[in-house]
């Protein structure tokens, strides 16, 4: 299965079981997709990409408390390294890495590299000290698989 048909079953399970909570997921247009593109200088995976096609915009209560959809998405690799800056975390992000949430101004996950279908990274301030960025999802498409599994299951 190609990245793209991986979001889309995840974004199926969500809307046909209606544990987001509404029937109709909101996609963005390709003028908000290159808002996001350029809020970044990170490249935009095909995974991530078609995230964004179909659900970019928010589906019911999926991810709801987090900063994941457009547009309050624009400007979160500032904010992530104003987190890290304020934390004296001794960790920079590559120019390949673009931030896609962010929990309440503490906790942060963000792709690593430029493949269709990167890796996923997470820092959270609230984990004992040093804190850095761990490993959280092999694969975008994983990340959101497990986000959708558990929002199902608080349903």
């Amino acid at each position: 299965m190609s990245p793209e048909e991986r979001v889309e079953a995840v974004v199926a399970s969500l809307v046909d079981q209606r544990a987001a909570s509404a029937s109709t997921p909101i996609g963005l247009s390709p003028g908000e997709i290159e808002a996001i593109e350029y809020d970044q200088t990170a490249p935009i995976g095909a995974a991530y990409r078609r995230f964004l096609e179909l659900v970019g915009g928010g589906v019911g209560t999926f991810l709801q408390g987090s900063d994941v959809f457009h547009p309050l998405v624009l400007g979160l690799r500032q904010a992530a390294e104003d987190l890290l800056a304020e934390n004296k975390v001794p960790v920079t992000l590559a120019p390949t890495d673009r931030v896609i949430l962010m929990h309440q101004g503490y906790c942060f996950d963000f792709l690593q590299g430029s493949g269709p279908d990167p890796v996923v990274l997470t820092y959270n301030e609230i984990y004992h000290h040093p804190v850095t960025p761990f490993r959280s999802a092999p694969r975008f498409t994983d990340w959101l698989r497990t986000h959708a599994d558990q929002h199902r299951s608080t349903k």
